[in-house]
């Protein structure tokens, strides 16, 4: 999936009068969080982020099974801008069972690569 797609599909469904800038910049937000606790592990490279001039193009971070993450995001932003606090509860609810599930899938599909200096037995505090 592109930036573009993305933004397109969040614009179809809900009305809105973000600016491009703003909504790249949240995309970037999340991807920058789906690399570091997800692909970085596994040995991706680090996440650049995105600015308004990245092309539109640009695939994102989270395999196409699970685009849909990225309007639950940009909704639980915008109810959280817009101060519509049962809304982003109801947002964030839908995004984190979203995320927990891509973070699963992709446990299942990959396994990390990096040293987490976790060792069995001892507590991790």
């Amino acid at each position: 999936m592109t930036l573009q797609r993305a933004i397109e599909l969040f614009d179809c469904e809900r009305a809105n009068a973000i600016a491009l800038a703003e909504k790249i910049r949240w995309i970037s937000q999340l991807d920058y969080k789906i690399s570091s606790e997800i692909c970085e592990p596994r040995g991706a490279e680090p996440f650049k982020g995105y600015s308004e001039t990245s092309p539109l193009t640009t695939e994102i971070k989270a395999p196409d099974e699970y685009g849909e993450i990225y309007g639950l995001y940009l909704n639980m932003k915008l109810d959280y801008m817009n101060g519509e606090i049962a809304r982003f509860n109801n947002s964030a609810l839908l995004f984190n069972n979203m995320y927990k599930d891509m973070s699963n899938y992709l446990n299942r599909k990959q396994a990390i690569l990096k040293n987490t200096g976790i060792k069995a037995g001892d507590l991790y505090v």
